[in-house]
């Protein structure tokens, strides 16, 4: 049966009612971002952090205090990067004279972590030269709002689609399409579209409302951050179909997208760094889809970086998304048994 845009407007509406009818779920769409920003912002400005990152020029550099992580760069302008974006607390240049230190003054752990350090060195005839970075200040809250946008496209996409799919295959709502026209494809890709507008309506609100609430530096091009933001939704989206291709029961959903989604945020540096980790956690969070959306926002935001900078991302995105329609198409049975 050929492809009927009529049929996939028909069930891309009645997708769409369904959801702004839901008051509740609506109004959380909306609310929780915000609740995520407020609540993790204050979590992790607390000085409660027992271990920091310092990122030492020179990599042969011993360990001065167990609270200190060392972390090797090549140069100083790879190690003021790395302060700049919060992925390390301080940058430390040693010599027989002493340490040369830079700290991000709108980072309370790079002050924490030069306390540490400057403790940890006892000698009184040592001398330490402080210094702070230049250039746009990013704070921690500017640094993690990207974070919070990704994990929240990752709940709602995963669940928006898949939990969805499989709460109208329990309900009996597959079996009355199935008497219709409607093909697997129309049906999925409605859904998949009605969710992806429903992500980039609630993405822009909720990104002019934080930005109203705690401006932050936007040094790239908002089409280029919609680009990216739209990807990593449509790719989301398409996991999420894969997940509810066959399952008929919604407590196995939960538990199988909890799965695929506790990991992959932990992974995705939404709330902290991943340098100075072991490689094989680096790269295992290269190859998810969420890491690549946060990674890509951030350096628009904060970089200036272009899409032709961000191709790789833009690769991922669409592969994962052509290979989760068709796989979620094939595998797709209305009521199976």
């Amino acid at each position: 049966m050929t492809f009927s845009f009529q049929r996939f407007w028909t069930v891309f509406q009645a997708r769409n009612r369904e959801f702004y009818r839901d008051l509740g779920a609506l109004g959380w769409v909306f609310l929780f971002p915000f609740l995520m920003l407020v609540g993790f912002n204050y979590i992790f400005e607390m000085d409660g952090n027992e271990i920091f990152k310092v990122a030492w020029v020179e990599p042969s550099q011993s360990a001065v205090s167990p609270l200190l992580k060392d972390i090797g760069v090549g140069n100083i302008e790879e190690g003021l990067a790395k302060l700049k974006y919060h992925k390390v607390d301080l940058l430390v240049q040693s010599s027989d004279s002493g340490y040369r230190v830079w700290l991000n003054d709108s980072s309370p752990q790079s002050k924490t972590a030069y306390a540490v350090l400057k403790g940890a060195i006892s000698e009184p005839t040592v001398s330490i030269q402080e210094e702070t970075i230049e250039g746009i200040e990013i704070r921690y809250a500017d640094w993690l709002f990207p974070g919070l946008l990704s994990l929240n496209i990752l709940w709602m996409a995963l669940w928006g689609v898949g939990w969805v799919i499989v709460r109208h295959r329990k309900t009996g709502v597959l079996k009355r399409f199935k008497a219709s026209p409607v093909t697997p494809f129309e049906y999925l890709l409605a859904q998949m579209v009605s969710r992806l507008l429903v992500l980039i309506f609630t993405g822009a609100v909720v990104f002019v409302g934080a930005y109203l609430i705690h401006p932050f530096p936007i040094e790239g091009s908002l089409f280029d951050l919609l680009v990216i933001y739209t990807g990593g939704c449509f790719c989301h989206a398409a996991i999420g179909l894969v997940v509810a291709a066959r399952i008929t029961s919604e407590e196995l959903a939960n538990g199988i997208l909890n799965l695929i989604t506790y990991p992959i945020m932990f992974v995705s540096e939404i709330w902290f760094s991943l340098e100075g980790s072991d490689q094989w956690v680096i790269d295992l969070a290269h190859l998810t889809p969420l890491w690549h959306m946060t990674d890509g926002m951030r350096r628009i935001l904060f970089e200036g970086a272009s899409l032709f900078d961000l191709g790789s991302s833009l690769t991922i995105f669409t592969a994962v998304s052509i290979i989760g329609l068709l796989v979620g198409s094939w595998l797709f049975r209305w009521n199976p048994q």
